[in-house]
């Protein structure tokens, strides 16, 4: 008890009250919701959760750069419109994780040399990308490779891929932050960016590789989707920016910078997938979700209180 005390004073956000919100849904979840807990369900559940699992990943690694990221959405739409549409997975994988590259590099330039407030710079980017997806493909369809079909969504050992790949990125990213200088690197310049450069961290090499890690990872979470549906869909991620938000929001990483991991981003995007899966069951409009997610999110941003990390 006192180790998990002592947690809601370290880097990584997380706290009692915290670690309490999916277990107090998933008990809420199935004593009100019919059909919670059946494997129908939870293996929905787990689907669901993947993608944003992954995306606020990324969203967590560029908040500790003091950052936003609003354009991941826009990202996973195009990856799997060109997916659908571009032939051999051989040169199509590689073409989509060239362009999250260079629209992180893009995000990243744009706020650390042209000094572009983060929101504006990505909203920039989430605006130009959203037209060209449309221009691209204007409705759902294509055809998206068998093998994606295999790897997205099928099961080893009675183990979903969808849980595979977010344990890969999950496990990827914790030795990054824990176990590499560039993840110390990224609290530093979340924790205090002057007293990081003085330090000898290049901020904005580091800034500009939060965003591109943010890029890639939305582009991974296109590919799983892209497999998942089977065809590509030009507004599939259109909620990801704001719910990718919400979601490190919900898991204690602060959006000031300098607080945040890859569990607090995990618990985050659990729990708010919990609390869409329970309103999908308790029959909520979908318009009323919507409002139920912006209200939480205002909620957790004000529940935040900025901390002074020491590294």
């Amino acid at each position: 008890m006192r180790r998990l005390i002592r947690m809601s004073d370290s880097r990584s956000g997380l706290s009692i009250p915290i670690l309490a919100i999916p277990v107090a849904l998933i008990i809420i979840l199935t004593t009100m919701a019919h059909g919670f807990a059946s494997l129908e369900n939870l293996s929905n559940l787990i689907s669901q959760i993947a993608a944003l699992m992954i995306v606020a990943i990324g969203q967590m690694t560029v908040a500790l750069v003091m950052g936003l990221d609003l354009s991941v959405g826009s990202v996973i739409s195009l990856v799997t419109c060109m997916v659908a549409t571009g032939g051999s997975p051989a040169l199509t994988v590689p073409f989509c994780f060239a362009i999250g590259m260079m629209v992180g590099l893009l995000n990243g330039w744009g706020v650390t040399t042209l000094r572009i407030h983060p929101i504006i710079m990505t909203l920039s980017s989430m605006t130009f990308l959203q037209g060209v997806t449309l221009m691209w493909q204007p409705i759902p369809g294509g055809h998206v490779p068998d093998i994606f079909s295999v790897i997205g969504v099928g099961h080893t050992l009675g183990v979903p891929h969808s849980l595979i790949w977010s344990i890969l990125c999950a496990v990827a990213f914790s030795i990054l932050l824990n176990y590499s200088r560039f993840g110390l690197h990224l609290y530093a310049v979340g924790g205090n960016t002057v007293s990081a450069r003085l330090n000898g961290v290049a901020v904005n090499r580091v800034t500009v590789s939060a965003y591109v890690l943010c890029s890639l990872l939305a582009v991974i979470a296109g590919l799983y989707l892209a497999a998942r549906i089977a065809s590509g869909d030009p507004k599939i991620g259109a909620s990801f920016g704001l719910d990718s938000i919400t979601a490190i929001a919900l898991g204690g990483t602060q959006l000031s910078g300098g607080v945040g991991g890859v569990v607090s981003a995990i618990i985050g995007a659990l729990s708010l997938g919990l609390i869409s899966n329970g309103m999908n069951l308790l029959g909520v409009s979908p318009f009323l979700q919507s409002s139920a997610k912006g209200f939480i999110l205002i909620v957790a941003i004000c529940a935040q209180r900025r901390k002074t990390v020491g590294l």
